[in-house]
């Protein structure tokens, strides 16, 4: 074991950042159970000071989001990703023990990884959560096949996915929210089109989308913003025929007109099937309505190139991107939850969640989290608009407290009359 001693740890270097700058914590927010309502940086070895934070927050922590080492050899972070198997399976179980204390009942955890180390810590964290409480595992798409990789095509599989495991603390209990991607082509099964929506339904006309589109000389391509703009105003006119065996006695609804299914309340078939409208399809998406597709398992839509200057900070690789967290966090949480993140790096998640309206902690011990992860939190104040900051209207304000765990566990602290661990 890495820690010998989790008792709570000193902390010292206390320091509240707004837009007025730097300031000193004077006194700390509570709920009316006492429990903290401020969100936190800390720096310092993410172990103990998981051990310090359960006094406070054992069974409060919504979503855990980790992105830790992933033992592949590359030191460039100055993480020792260098471990062996054995070691490097008992530094994740350590902590995704203590993380599993933190989350609430409802709460989950997503831990993403590579094909290092990925099918055994999908064993370890059954072992944790226990296999009941698996959710799914996230194939994630993270580099195209480009530049030098294209070298190496003749002598491996070239590598485009990473891995994100999820697990619940109890599943029985998780209520998910689910999130839709753009789709990247159009669905040529919606090709009905309605002429006359404002009238009664057994009056409508019904006549061959393409016959519409050729006549207001528009093409079916999402990627012209015509079209796209056209069909999600006309969502409610455009309609594909689906098989539905709840329909009963057929026949009776094989018209060429729309009629609604006695059976169904609030559907209507056509040509004996039922009616599926494109509205059903169109969803908010970042900060557009357009025509959507659930998203699943397999995530390819979020682009991980280009990132080196999002949240107005630096870091070569290893950043995550902005959309992918926040995804993440509206897929699990709701306003004012609280979400960790104790691999924070660059300090996405934190940024994200304060962009949200989510109560964070994030735990770094490399000392760039006070000039890169700190120094993004302050542009985010500031009221950055870079990463989803369009998409959720982010006007900048709130505030965080940064504290470090002592070294050596000392004992001085920012204000000697109270504690918040």
């Amino acid at each position: 074991m890495e820690e010998n001693k989790f008792d709570n740890k000193a902390m010292v270097n206390w320091k509240r950042y707004t837009k007025d700058g730097e300031q000193k914590v004077k006194e700390i927010k509570r709920d009316e159970d006492e429990t903290i309502k401020e969100n936190l940086i800390i720096k310092g070895n993410n172990l103990p000071a998981l051990h310090s934070l359960k006094k406070q927050f054992a069974g409060k922590v919504k979503l855990i989001y980790i992105d830790p080492p992933y033992n592949t050899g590359n030191d460039g972070f100055k993480y020792n990703d260098n471990f062996n198997h054995s070691t490097w399976l008992t530094f994740m179980r350590n902590r995704l023990e203590v993380a599993r204390e933190l989350l609430r009942d409802d709460g989950v955890i997503f831990v993403q990884c590579d094909d290092n180390e990925q099918a055994y810590l999908k064993v370890l964290m059954d072992e944790v959560f226990g296999k009941d409480n698996f959710i799914n595992t996230i194939a994630l798409k993270v580099s195209p096949p480009n530049g030098i990789k294209l070298t190496h095509a003749d002598i491996t599989i070239l590598k485009e996915k990473e891995y994100i495991h999820v697990y619940a603390k109890n599943k029985s209990g998780v209520k998910l929210f689910p999130q839709y991607k753009p789709a990247d082509k159009w669905d040529a099964h919606y090709n009905k089109f309605i002429d006359n929506r404002n009238e009664k339904l057994e009056n409508w006309k019904v006549r061959p989308l393409k016959d519409k589109l050729d006549e207001i000389n528009l093409k079916p391509d999402l990627k012209n913003k015509d079209f796209e703009n056209w069909i999600v105003k006309n969502s409610d006119r455009i309609f594909q025929k689906v098989a539905q065996p709840k329909i009963k006695n057929k026949d009776k609804y094989n018209k060429d007109k729309i009629v609604p299914i006695e059976e169904m309340e609030g559907y209507s078939a056509y040509q004996g099937r039922q009616v599926q409208f494109l509205k059903n399809s169109i969803k908010d998406v970042g900060n557009k309505k357009t025509l959507a597709r659930l998203a699943c398992d397999l995530w390819d839509d979020i682009a991980f190139n280009n990132l080196f200057q999002e949240g107005n900070v630096k870091l070569k690789s290893g950043k995550k991107p902005e959309k992918l967290i926040y995804r993440i966090i509206n897929l699990t949480t709701k306003k004012e939850d609280l979400v960790m993140d104790f691999f924070l790096g660059s300090g996405t998640t934190c940024a994200v969640a304060h962009k949200m309206d989510r109560q964070y902690i994030g735990i770094e011990q490399m000392d760039y989290i006070e000039t890169i992860a700190v120094e993004r939190m302050k542009n985010v104040i500031e009221g950055e608009q870079g990463g989803i900051s369009k998409s959720v209207n982010w006007q900048g304000g709130g505030d965080f407290i940064y504290f470090e765990l002592a070294k050596w566990n000392k004992t001085e602290m920012a204000d000697p009359n109270f504690t918040i661990l």
